[in-house]
């Protein structure tokens, strides 16, 4: 009998979707899907509870979905490369998460519950770095000047008083 599968790729494939059938798939712990044509994060990839890795970027994602939350063991989310123009609130209650990168994306804001994010610890420069990055996207002010003063100052500034 074979061990069940934990790590997938089919990155750089132009693929548009996955089968649904790929929901069953409660072993995998990591999933790229990256350099594809993907507009909408598969239904089926939300199913897949144990990925704590999951790489989507350099595809046509616009957005994050809220099932996004259902994730709840996922340390690193990669989403560089895309057209989101927003995260979900969502994206905001998963407490595992280490990296989270959506740099190069159409971002003028972020959440306000982005403080919860507590294991970024930082904002981050270097694309092997733990933490948020967030480079290259059209952030509206006061966000962008805030951001100077690191993630530290983003947290304060997003905190309800």
């Amino acid at each position: 009998m074979r061990p069940p599968l934990k790590v997938l790729s089919l990155a750089n494939n132009q693929i548009t979707g996955l089968p649904g059938s790929l929901a069953a798939m409660h072993n995998l712990t990591k999933l790229n899907l990256s350099h594809n044509r993907i507009a909408h994060i598969p239904t089926c990839v939300y199913s897949m509870k144990g990925l704590v890795f999951l790489h989507l970027a350099c595809n046509r994602l616009e957005t994050i979905a809220d099932q996004i939350q259902d994730l709840v063991n996922l340390k690193i989310l990669i989403v560089e490369g895309n057209s989101i123009h927003t995260l979900p609130k969502t994206l905001c209650f998963l407490e595992s998460l280490e990296l989270l990168n959506v740099d190069f994306n159409d971002l003028q804001n972020v959440p306000m519950e982005l403080y919860l994010l507590s294991r970024l610890g930082r904002l981050a420069c270097h694309p092997l770095d733990k933490g948020l990055h967030i480079i290259h996207n059209p952030l509206l002010k006061p966000i962008q000047e805030v951001l100077q003063g690191g993630l530290s100052a983003l947290y304060n500034y997003l905190k309800p008083t």
